[in-house]
């Protein structure tokens, strides 16, 4: 009954998703949920509060650097490097997107790197496919090596009680992240036929010769002004708050103790440090008025927030009323061997959109099976198949801005641009975890 029940839930969700786009997944996600409650009678699971919380604040926080200058003055930084080096873009594009979306926690901060990343290779007579593939799914796996990411934090939460910790987490997930995406670009590095001489994109949607793009500038990005000095104040803001909470995670008796003898939780620390920091942001970057709320960041993070919901709230409910059964099966699988627990985080990843929706879902399971905080964070490296299917809005939009064709959804589906990368990530990633869990 549970498979139905799923299944069906998944498919209401592709079919809004189709619908509507991030529009119709969360109307229809959310919206499974009322079947399930008063068709089925399932009591609703609970709501990931702590995760909402996380997104709104940590993206408020990159909204107001947004809103600064600050997030245009990264992406200048990283278009100099990419059009000084322009022959290497398939590695340097995906490891320059790693490192903005880890710094920001969120993968909403990609998307106007996009179209340099296309314009640059085109120019350079490079299948614009290649780096743009390997940046989408960089810049999902950079969400979970990230400090001030809400699945990471929500992970760290959940782990809290037997043993888990900031700094143990990242000790295991950066370097694995790292080492996977430099495999996703040296997979990429051969994907497909070079442009003179490729078929697909002669017949693609507009020739490549019909677009002209300005080639690359050997003395760094001049498309627009050299950002001010307020921008580049709100972004050293926004590194010292990361900055604060990894080592207020690493070093927890750092945090506040209370007469009461609890401490401040690194979620809470989180929290209260990016408000500190988006009130510095305004007061030093004094962006204009409304900017902050209107800041494509933000607004990101507010759908972000809304899938979150959506997309865990159906799933949640599912579980809770069928978790006898699930925790036998999960049993099973950990008794037989915990790598049949990673692959089912693996599809999991494949099909919810949320990371922080699947951590909620899924690591409880493992928590209450026994395994360790470290085991648990190398489980959840599965999640880096979120981007096998071109469902995300990155994906998208990268097949969109791609004019000659190369990046595309694939005639059946799993044949797309995403495919091949992402999986060779999540096996790569998924390995080095595993090895890191042996030697911490």
């Amino acid at each position: 009954m549970l498979i139905i029940e799923f299944l069906a839930v998944f498919g209401l969700m592709v079919y809004g998703s189709k619908l509507g786009g991030p529009a119709g997944l969360i109307a229809f996600g959310g919206g499974t949920t009322a079947l399930l409650v008063f068709g089925l009678r399932q009591k609703p699971g609970d709501l990931p509060v702590a995760a909402m919380e996380v997104i709104l604040i940590v993206t408020f926080a990159a909204g107001a650097m947004e809103a600064s200058g600050g997030t245009g003055y990264l992406l200048e930084l990283a278009t100099r490097i990419l059009r000084r080096h322009p022959s290497r873009i398939t590695f340097l594009a995906p490891l320059l997107t790693l490192v903005l979306c880890a710094l920001a926690g969120t993968g909403n901060i990609f998307f106007p790197f996009i179209p340099v990343i296309y314009e640059t290779a085109r120019a350079n007579g490079i299948r614009p496919e290649r780096p743009l593939a390997a940046s989408v799914v960089a810049s999902q796996m950079a969400v979970v090596a990230s400090p001030v990411s809400a699945s990471v934090l929500t992970v760290v939460a959940l782990t809290t009680p037997v043993g888990g910790s900031l700094g143990g987490y990242l000790l295991i997930t950066v370097p694995a992240i790292l080492i996977g995406v430099v495999a996703v670009a040296a997979v990429c590095v051969r994907k497909g036929e070079d442009l003179p001489g490729d078929p697909v994109l002669r017949d693609g949607p507009e020739p490549a010769e019909s677009r002209p793009v300005p080639g690359p500038d050997r003395h760094g990005d001049r498309s627009g002004p050299a950002a001010g000095a307020r921008a580049k104040a709100s972004v050293w803001i926004f590194l010292a708050g990361v900055t604060a909470i990894v080592v207020l995670g690493i070093f927890d008796g750092l945090l506040p103790a209370f007469p009461d003898g609890s401490r401040l939780t690194s979620t809470d620390a989180l929290l209260i440090v990016e408000f500190a920091v988006a009130a510095l942001i305004l007061a030093v970057g004094r962006p204009a008025g409304g900017s902050v709320m209107n800041s494509s960041t933000l607004r990101g993070g507010l759908t972000a927030t809304l899938v979150l919901v959506a997309v865990s709230w159906p799933y949640t409910t599912l579980i809770n009323a069928h978790l006898s059964g699930i925790n036998r099966t999960i049993d099973a699988m950990l008794t037989t061997w915990v790598g049949l627990f990673v692959l089912l985080i693996a599809l999991a990843g494949a099909i919810i959109a949320s990371q922080t929706a699947i951590a909620n879902i899924f690591l409880p399971l493992g928590i209450a099976a026994g395994l360790s905080a470290s085991v648990i964070a190398a489980c959840y490296m599965g999640v880096t198949t979120n981007t096998c299917l071109p469902f995300n809005g990155a994906a998208q939009m990268a097949i969109q801005v791609d004019k000659t064709g190369s990046t595309g959804n694939g005639r059946h589906l799993v044949d797309n641009s995403f495919m091949v990368p992402a999986l060779t990530g999540f096996v790569v990633t998924a390995a080095v975890a595993f090895a890191m869990t042996a030697i911490t």
